[in-house]
């Protein structure tokens, strides 16, 4: 294909699903470009390294609102994801990125109203770094936000996904104090006010609204701070998720409850403020309880 000159003004340019198989020289040269459908790489796996490099060096916009990652091979997400050269993404899907065993560190775009994570076959787990935010030793007084905007959120076909966690066992509790040298020392110590270790606050998903999952057959549970802090969530669907064992605790969850397809659940418990409730093919299912505003 003839090189793309800067004199353009082309507002769109769609490449997916056309012959072309690597992206055209001079592509970067289209100022007045607002839509790329298509970004193809070409090369095949033995490629991993020149693609994760490749897309490390690549420049977006900070006026990106919309973006789409399909079928990317590399074994990492480019840094640029988490960063704040994306301040202005509004939405982000993650569509068959096999190989990556971590999700990317995207809970500090603030903009990001609308997350779908879709075919991420190699994560086992969930934790801490999707969010962006420590919460480890080094602890402030400081209150965090991740996901500050965020209102829907969609993960479909992760068939390893197994833990959910927002937080790191914290090894500080376990740590014993240091040995007191004397009898006089000790009453010293007992005498002084004890100071308690500022904690970082962390407020999570104060927006969500809607929250799908879907084929994650090896997801054991929820985590169990999700629903008292997503104090908007309104909508929840859980499909094929055949290990989960219980949903409950969900106190903010007013809308409706789908869960289709959950072999192993025994018990959904504690959400006073659902009105619609839906469940089907959930044959262990025992216990249905403490649910205040049922329609």
């Amino acid at each position: 294909m003839q090189n793309i000159k800067s004199s353009l003004t082309d507002s769109w340019l769609g490449i997916d699903g056309t012959p072309i198989n690597e992206v055209p020289k001079g592509i970067g040269g289209l100022k007045f470009l607002n839509d790329l459908e298509g970004f193809p790489i070409g090369g095949g796996e033995e490629d991993v390294s020149d693609i994760e490099n490749m897309f490390e060096k690549l420049i977006l916009p900070c006026t990106l609102e919309d973006l789409v990652l399909t079928r990317y091979f590399g074994r990492k997400y480019p840094t640029w994801l988490g960063t704040t050269c994306l301040c202005s993404l509004e939405y982000l899907t993650l569509r068959w990125c096999k190989s990556c065993v971590c999700l990317p560190t995207i809970g500090q775009l603030h903009n990001l109203k609308y997350l779908r994570i879709e075919g991420a076959i190699a994560v086992t787990k969930i934790g801490p770094e999707f969010l962006g935010c420590s919460m480890g030793k080094h602890r402030t007084i400081e209150e965090t936000v991740a996901f500050s905007r965020l209102e829907l959120l969609t993960f479909i076909d992760m068939p390893n996904w197994e833990e959910w966690s927002f937080v790191e066992d914290n090894d500080e509790a376990a740590a014993t104090a240091e040995p007191v040298a004397n009898e006089r020392e000790a009453n010293d110590a007992a005498a002084k006010p004890k100071i308690e270790a500022p904690v970082r606050r962390l407020q999570l998903l104060p927006c969500l609204k809607k929250l799908h999952l879907r084929n994650c057959p090896k997801l054991r549970a929820f985590l169990r701070q999700l629903g008292k802090v997503a104090t908007s969530l309104k909508v929840l669907t859980i499909g094929e998720a055949r290990c989960l064992k219980v949903v409950e605790d969900f106190p903010f969850l007013c809308d409706n409850l789908s869960i289709i397809g959950c072999n192993s659940l025994k018990r959904i418990s504690n959400l006073p403020q659902l009105r619609d409730l839906c469940v089907a093919r959930c044959p262990n299912l025992r216990c249905v309880k403490e649910f205040g505003s049922l329609q």
